[in-house]
């Protein structure tokens, strides 16, 4: 009797485990087919090229897995690319790529996802997200698509239309930084890449390999920016005072050294990165609590982007890691020694 009824309560209590587990998977993430709507904006917004033909906004949010029904619906236009970039020529005919937006609670950072990379030739997904950090953009899944090949550089444009759309007000100061820092990072990973491809010509890379260690400086890079960043923050808020010039260039050579890419730059690449952070401190917001909150986050994936391709990549991959792990392990055996210190006391 006993057995039976230890037996009776067990089964009903992982049934309503398994219920539990299955409406609450349900409950987040629904059908394939059925769209997560968020109660501060409603259904995500589609910000379609101004461009497009009814045909290729019709392909383009397929490839984008959407509907009209899904979604509300906006469009970039070349007088957009003005008021958020503060150049171009106005034309709608060069608006070709889009962008759905999904804004997400606080806390869930920024994800970025190209559904044709094919077709953005310029920019990657990585690359958008300290840029859009620096414009005010905050925990929110984009997702960028064209259907024709395009640089990319304009579906920064069609994020900042999702959030005016829905009520947020975009400061034109930063969207205009962010696009000169998406403007000077992509030069800069080009340069990068080119000059650590030469230094590493013996080493007989394949193109898989090539293509991943090109991958990983570029994810080095997009870390750098979020260590000029905090150190800025940092610096300002034990000194009251924005840094000096002298500061700003030792934040910015330090970050390079930290991440393996001051052999990579010249002079004058480093400038221009000195020239971007001193900008940063200048621009309202850009260093504030929240924007450094939401740094946090995009730089969890840039350091798991290097350390996965670094380990894909062997012994090769060693001399990528730069010093973010050694540093990693020093302060790690620090608090090791403090911890051992203390519990020996009592």
């Amino acid at each position: 009797m006993k057995k039976s009824l230890i037996i009776a309560a067990v089964t009903l209590s992982l049934a309503g485990s398994i219920g539990i587990y299955t409406n609450s998977a349900f409950a987040e993430t629904g059908s394939a087919n059925e769209t997560v709507i968020n109660e501060r904006w409603g259904k995500p917004t589609f910000v379609a090229g101004a461009g497009l033909n009814q045909s290729q906004i019709n392909e383009t949010m397929k490839l984008l897995d959407i509907n009209s029904d899904s979604v509300n619906t906006q469009k970039a236009t070349g007088q957009d690319l003005i008021t958020y970039l503060g150049y171009g020529s106005g034309d709608d005919s060069v608006m070709l790529s889009s962008v759905v937006v999904n804004r997400e609670d606080e806390g869930k950072g920024i994800n970025v996802d190209i559904v044709t990379p094919q077709n953005i030739t310029l920019i990657t997904a990585d690359q958008y997200k300290n840029p859009l950090v620096t414009a005010g953009i905050s925990d929110a899944t984009i997702k960028v698509a064209s259907v024709a090949k395009v640089t990319g550089e304009s579906a920064l444009t069609g994020v900042y239309k999702a959030y005016e759309a829905n009520g947020e007000t975009v400061d034109p100061q930063r969207a205009q930084l962010a696009q000169e820092e998406l403007d000077t990072t992509t030069d800069l990973s080009n340069s990068i890449v080119e000059q650590a491809t030469k230094e590493n010509e013996s080493e007989a890379l394949t193109d898989d390999e090539q293509a991943k260690a090109d991958e990983a400086y570029k994810a080095q890079l997009n870390q750098t920016l979020v260590d000029i960043k905090k150190e800025l923050a940092d610096l300002k808020e034990k000194q009251g005072e924005l840094a000096t010039k002298d500061d700003v260039e030792k934040i910015v050579n330090d970050a390079l050294a930290k991440n393996n890419l001051s052999t990579y730059l010249t002079k004058d690449d480093v400038a221009k990165l000195v020239s971007l952070a001193e900008k940063y401190q200048t621009t309202d917001g850009v260093l504030d609590k929240e924007s450094i909150a939401q740094l946090d986050k995009i730089s969890e994936g840039f350091k798991d982007t290097v350390d996965k391709l670094s380990d894909e990549l062997g012994k090769f991959g060693d001399s990528i890691k730069g010093t973010i792990e050694e540093n990693q392990g020093f302060f790690s055996n620090l608090w090791t020694s403090i911890t051992d210190f203390f519990g020996n006391l009592f």
